[in-house]
């Protein structure tokens, strides 16, 4: 094993402590994960994991199938505890769809590397825009810490498996595009959290000082 190989394994270690951290928050009921999105990463990273295999890339296979097995662990989790949001909208059953076809066509089609690659970044990226509007509309029932470390446990897996294996797609698509959608969901949801604080804040101060100005109205209405 090479030095960069181990790059890899240190991200996806990384990348499996931010789901541990995830699955206990969601064991203590303060996490209510999007079900669609969490199938839709799992089976996005299972079937770039199996292109990594049948092109003999292990680095990427095994990166890869970490990932999902972290998915579905989230999942099941999720049905013991009750604690997930059932797919209720067009874009969970968009979620769900692209699965489905990313499925179907890594069965039909195993070696279009190309093809079964890109649709599976697709399911990545569509399966992250529920998280997204779920982050942005409740960043409290959203563990950032497990976005913060999915985000550099992929870039630590893109730069591993890049080097260990090469800069292919097959190799390459999932570390980078889970990199991508972390990186926006920590980002997402530390600044709504910092922001719905700011504005709170903001409004407490305000209705402070009309508080003290009223008062002060009435002192001068007794004065007089």
């Amino acid at each position: 094993m090479n030095g960069m190989a181990i790059v890899a394994w240190v991200g996806a270690a990384t990348s499996l402590w931010g789901t541990g951290r995830y699955a206990i928050e969601i064991a203590r009921g303060r996490t209510k994960p999007r079900l669609a999105s969490w199938i839709a990463w799992g089976t996005a990273n299972g079937v770039l994991a199996m292109v990594a295999l049948l092109n003999d890339n292990p680095t990427a296979a095994i990166f890869n199938a970490l990932a999902a097995a972290g998915n579905v662990g989230v999942l099941l989790l999720s049905g013991v505890k009750r604690a997930g949001e059932w797919p209720d909208t067009a874009i969970d059953r968009a979620c769900l769809g692209i699965s489905g076809l990313c499925l179907v066509t890594i069965v039909m089609f195993p070696h279009a590397m190309y093809l079964d690659a890109m649709l599976a970044m697709a399911a990545n990226l569509v399966a992250t825009w529920p998280t997204i509007e779920h982050a942005w509309r409740r960043p409290k029932e959203e563990a950032w810490q497990l976005f913060a470390a999915n985000a550099g446990a992929n870039g630590l897996g893109l730069f591993g498996v890049a080097t260990a294996s090469g800069m292919s797609l097959g190799n390459i698509a999932g570390p980078f595009i889970s990199m991508v959608g972390n990186v926006a969901l920590v980002t997402i949801t530390v600044g709504r959290g910092w922001l719905t604080r700011a504005t709170r804040e903001v409004q407490g101060e305000i209705a402070k000082a009309e508080r003290l100005l009223g008062e002060s109205g009435d002192a001068v209405e007794a004065s007089d």
